[in-house]
């Protein structure tokens, strides 16, 4: 495996295009953003959506947020043919070295017995804690779903989670859209 390329989706419209195919089928519908609104939000510093490439092949996306000393993986996902070659942790390897000063987030889907994709979900899970993420010990509720945050590199508070979520969306974004997918 040679070393990534992370190429912003705004500078090359095949890998816009590319990206867009893999967001639309990786995440189920109710934990998707529109794209248009990533896309968007992501022509500042705030943001930055990427395609991965190992060369000129297309391997996966990722949407990172970057508020203060923090990086939130917003979105994560390695094509489905790929999966299980070692890209996903060729990929958080490179987030980890890059932001090394940075303190970094994910969410993930709750582990619930109960839920259709359980095996997926503790799979999930294992596979971050297995590259150095910690459960950071508490939940978050966003159109309906509960995801239980990860960290890397020290602690984020819930406090700082919302802190930069208002950041992203802007306070006036925030208070209209994302309080009411929190409940």
């Amino acid at each position: 495996m040679a070393e990534l390329l992370f190429l912003d989706i705004k500078d090359d419209k095949k890998c816009k295009k590319e990206v867009k195919k893999l967001y639309n089928v990786a995440f189920p519908r109710n934990e998707k953003f529109p794209f248009f609104a990533l896309n968007f939000l992501s022509r500042n510093d705030k943001a930055k959506f990427y395609g991965i490439y190992d060369k000129d092949k297309f391997i996966g996306l990722l949407y990172g947020i970057y508020y203060k000393d923090i990086v939130y993986v917003f979105y994560f996902a390695i094509s489905e043919r790929l999966r299980g070659k070692g890209y996903g942790s060729k990929v958080l390897e490179s987030i980890k070295e890059k932001y090394s000063k940075y303190r970094i987030i994910l969410m993930i889907e709750e582990i619930d017995e109960n839920s259709n994709n359980y095996n997926e979900r503790v799979k999930r899970k294992k596979f971050y804690l297995n590259n150095g993420f910690k459960d950071l010990n508490y939940k978050v509720k966003e159109a309906g779903v509960i995801y239980e945050m990860l960290g890397y590199n020290n602690e984020v508070t819930h406090e700082e989670y919302r802190d930069l979520m208002k950041y992203y969306f802007g306070e006036t974004l925030y208070n209209y859209v994302y309080k009411k997918i929190s409940k």
